[in-house]
Order: structure tokens, then C-alpha cells, then sequence
């Protein structure tokens, strides 16, 4: 198992008090035998089937466009199963990060292992190329009594969350925070094996467009990166309930020839989750947007448009100024900061309503479009309120 690394301090105060109190429920939940667990999941995936109505739109769209040869019924029907398969995850995972310690292994079994033996022994470690399978907690965390782990992952904006998924990752594996690619890059030269899911969508930047299930689909190329740094193997890692009683993790192997080339290891990489998924249908996290970046910007999203924005937080916030390229300040304050693939202006605004949103529509009008160190960015609708700051945070993107 992963060396245990130091703690960060509990978030304090009354507004985590619901994650809190959330997180305690989770931890009752998550001392269930594990077979009562699955029966509870599957309950709990019922309930998001008929409730969580933009999530189960989610993964219909996601559905339609991937298994166009099944009937409307069995489409729905296999939304109906993925929901319920979703709700299982949800509830493993209250049991890995919160339920007391037991017999891990009464309730997986390996196959393939040979695989990462194979590479310890040629002391390249390796790159464990995971995919957001509704087990993929479960997982990656009981090979992670096996085998010393590092697991990237994406930190989280609410403080008590990231606080719980860290401790709840460290007793099982080490959490790499995926900006630490040096970090990552160095456990696997040390000979041990970095856990990577690759099938996000991490917007146009950060990735190519190749097919999967015969739709363009943003594809991030760090895999290739990754490879060429560290010239460990990358070693496919699938998993999937049995009976409801049982996880089965395959290790499968070795792809050829990634580090190659970006757009090949991509095409490879989206065909073995394809295939597996021609197979399994269900077991994907369909609820997520991950056709949300087409390859132009003029095509037509698939999914609905979200009908409230995400306020800027104080993490947010925070993270928001550490990702800036370059800021502009007056009287210590931001003005305008430069994103990757976005331009901010802060607009300031005093407490009265009507003359807020007059001027905060003038200000829009003003920065509609501009070009900034060679690139142009435009206004497209963009408009977050930071309420701490009392202001709006008005995006213009990179065309």
C-alpha cells in the first residue's frame, strides 16, 4: 500500500456544516456489509433514474448517440441500468473512504496481475490506464492493497470534499494531484505504478478529435506525454461488479507503441474502451458530459444548456488567480487576468440592484470581443458572479 503522507488540516466553519453532515451519513452507510451496500445502491439508482432528471437526460443523449442500433426501449432501458449501476459506485465509495476496514479480499479477485509483476521486474513501474467506469473507485483502491499506487486526480473547489477524497485515497493510495506531473513522473521511476483515467474531457487545449463510437470526441493526449517522459508501459485496467457480491479488476496488456504519436495512442486508447464497452454497456459513467467539446465552435452542443452558473467561491476564486498567466491590477485588485484559453474582467459593482445590472450590461457591451498578445478572445455569455468580491467575473474566450 501507498506511504501515508500528512494530513491537511479539517476544514472549519458553518457552510461546511452540510457536506459534513453528509459525509457522516456516508460513513454509516459505508459500514454496511457489502452486499446490503449493493442492495441499497441499486435503490439509490432507482430513485436518480425517476428524480435526477438532468443527469438521466445525460446519459440518454450519451446513449442515443453511442448505441444507435438498439431500440428506444432498450436504450431506456440500459439508462435505467446505468443509473442503478451509478448509485452502487456512489455508495463503494462511501465504504472505501469512510467504512472500518475488512476483508478486502473476499470481495475482488485479480486477473492479469502477471502483467504488473512483468513490469516491476523490468523496473519501469507503470502507467495504469483506468476509465471512469461506475466501479472505478472500487477498483483502483482494493489493487492499491496489492500494489503501491499513486493516484492523479483532479483537485476539488470545496475544501471539506477534496479534504474527505484525499484521506478517504491514502488508505488505499497515494493522491498525486494531476498538475504534479513531475511528482508522477518520479513514482514511476521509483518502480511503482501511477492509477490515470484518460477518457475526461478537458476542453479543446488539452486535446485531439478522434472517433469514439464513430462520434469526433475530445480526446486529452497526456497519455502520449506521459509515456515519453517516463517510458513505463501503459497498462489497461478494467473492473466490474459480479453478482452483486463481487469485484473482478482485469489487468490487461500492455498497449503497443504509445509515446509515439498523440492522435494513433488516442485512436488506440479510445478503441479498447469502445470495445469494452460493446460488451458492457452499463457499466460506463454515462451521466457525465463527455461529448460537451465539439470540434468546431459553431456545432451545436448535444446536451441541454445548464440553467444556472456555477458562482465563483473563494476556492474557486483562489484557483481561479494560481491557473492566471498574467493579471492587471489597480489599487490591488484584478481587473483583467489572461486563462489558458480565457480572458477575465472583474466588474465591480455597490449594492444597488437595477444600476448593477445596467451597468454590468454596458460593461459586457464595452468587452464584446478584443485581441491580446495575438490571439483573439470573444464574449459569449459567460458572466459569473463572485459574491465576496462583490463582483462579476466576465469571460471571453479564445477563438
Amino acid at each position: 500500500m501507498a506511504k501515508q503522507s500528512d494530513e491537511t488540516t479539517r476544514p472549519a466553519g458553518l457552510r461546511y456544516w452540510p457536506t459534513w453532515l453528509f459525509f457522516a451519513l456516508m460513513s454509516l452507510v459505508g459500514r454496511l456489509p457489502y452486499s446490503w451496500l449493493v442492495k441499497l445502491g441499486r435503490g439509490f439508482g432507482r430513485l436518480m433514474y425517476r428524480f435526477a432528471g438532468s443527469r438521466t437526460r445525460i446519459a440518454s443523449i450519451n446513449i442515443r448517440r453511442c448505441f444507435p442500433q438498439l431500440s428506444d426501449t432498450e436504450q431506456q432501458q440500459l439508462v435505467k441500468e446505468n443509473l442503478i449501476e451509478t448509485g452502487i459506485g456512489m455508495l463503494e465509495t462511501a465504504m472505501l473512504w469512510f467504512g472500518h476496514n475488512r476483508n478486502w479480499q473476499s470481495i475482488v479477485e485479480f486477473k492479469g496481475l502477471e502483467h504488473l509483476e512483468k513490469a516491476q521486474q523490468d523496473g519501469r513501474g507503470g502507467l495504469l490506464l483506468a476509465f471512469h467506469l461506475t466501479s472505478l473507485e472500487i477498483g483502483g483502491s482494493l489493487l492499491g492493497t496489492r500494489y503501491p499506487i499513486g493516484a492523479l486526480y483532479r483537485r476539488n473547489e470545496n475544501p471539506a470534499i477534496e479534504f474527505a477524497m484525499v484521506k478517504g485515497r491514502k488508505r488505499f493510495v497515494e493522491p498525486i494531484p494531476r498538475e504534479a506531473t513531475r511528482e508522477m513522473i518520479k513514482y514511476l521511476k521509483s518502480n511503482r505504478f501511477v492509477w490515470y483515467a484518460a477518457d475526461q474531457d478537458y476542453g479543446r487545449r488539452q486535446s485531439i478529435f478522434v472517433p469514439f463510437f464513430d462520434i469526433p470526441t475530445a480526446t486529452i493526449t497526456a497519455t502520449t506525454r506521459f509515456a515519453r517522459l517516463s517510458k513505463a508501459p501503459v497498462i489497461p485496467m478494467t473492473q466490474r461488479r459480479i453478482d452483486g457480491k463481487r469485484i473482478e479488476v482485469t489487468i490487461h496488456p500492455p498497449l503497443t507503441g504509445i509515446g509515439a504519436d498523440e492522435r494513433q495512442d488516442a485512436i488506440t486508447i479510445n478503441q479498447f474502451l469502445e470495445q469494452y464497452l460493446a460488451q458492457h454497456p452499463a457499466d460506463y459513467l454515462w451521466v457525465h458530459r463527455r461529448f460537451k467539446t465539439r470540434p468546431n465552435e459553431t456545432d451545436s452542443s448535444f446536451y441541454p444548456k445548464k440553467k444556472k452558473t456555477r458562482p465563483v467561491t473563494p476556492e474557486r476564486y483562489k484557483n481561479i488567480m494560481e491557473a492566471a498567466l498574467w493579471v492587471e491590477e489597480i489599487d490591488n485588485r484584478p481587473v483583467k487576468l489572461q486563462l489558458p484559453e480565457e480572458l477575465v474582467y472583474f466588474f465591480y459593482f455597490d449594492d444597488i440592484f437595477l444600476a448593477k445590472k445596467r451597468r454590468l450590461k454596458a460593461f459586457i457591451e464595452t468587452h464584446k470581443s478584443e485581441q491580446f498578445n495575438d490571439k483573439q478572445y470573444v464574449h459569449k455569455g459567460k458572466v459569473r458572479l463572485c459574491q465576496h468580491r462583490q463582483c462579476y467575473l466576465v469571460y471571453l474566450e479564445e477563438i
